[in-house]
């Protein structure tokens, strides 16, 4: 026959382990609450191919989060810039003088203040509010970040209106341009 103490201890066992439990999954459910949906771009390297991958849609208000998977120190830097359809280069003379006066990429470089081929001392640009929804020209800024690590990652939120199209490009490799659709909010 089992003491009183005994059948306390075993009574308790249960609630213990369910506050083990409690305490255990407690972190995880609040930070999966606190974080919304992420879409994420990366800008990758297979062989000699350079270029953004992604999705072609990311809902109004959510995190847009932009990857480097590639090595700056061998294929030098990047930058997510947002411009406008007209600006991107089209043709491949057009890519070649895209780091001339009047031409996107050196539009871009403005946009950081930056008049030859050094790194801007501060990577983001932000041309209108808050998050990804300016695209520039080679007169007015867009919103754009310079990478200049391997691995290195930016987000934030997209503040464009649904229906819009943002286009965007690396102004180092121009041949580097891609497009996302931006959709209605998602619903929770």
């Amino acid at each position: 026959m089992k003491s009183p103490k005994s059948r306390v201890a075993l009574a308790g066992a249960p609630l213990v382990a369910l506050v083990a439990l409690v305490a255990l999954l407690a972190p995880a459910a609040s930070a999966a609450e606190s974080s919304g949906p992420v879409t994420t771009i990366e800008i990758f390297m297979e062989g000699k191919k350079m270029g953004f991958k992604g999705p072609s849609t990311v809902h109004e208000g959510e995190e847009l989060k932009v990857v480097d998977n590639t090595m700056p120190s061998m294929v030098g830097p990047h930058t997510f810039s947002l411009v406008t359809k007209a600006s991107l280069p089209k043709t491949a003379q057009q890519r070649k003088t895209c780091f001339t006066p009047g031409k996107i990429c050196m539009g871009i470089a403005h946009w950081y203040g930056l008049k030859g081929e050094e790194e801007p001392k501060n990577p983001l640009v932000q041309a209108g509010g808050e998050g990804w929804n300016t695209m520039g020209t080679t007169t007015k800024k867009g919103d754009s970040y310079f990478f200049g690590k391997k691995g290195e990652s930016f987000e934030q939120p997209v503040t464009a209106k649904a229906g819009t199209t943002l286009y965007f490009m690396c102004a180092v490799h121009p041949w580097m341009q891609g497009k996302i659709t931006v959709t209605p909010p998602a619903t929770q």
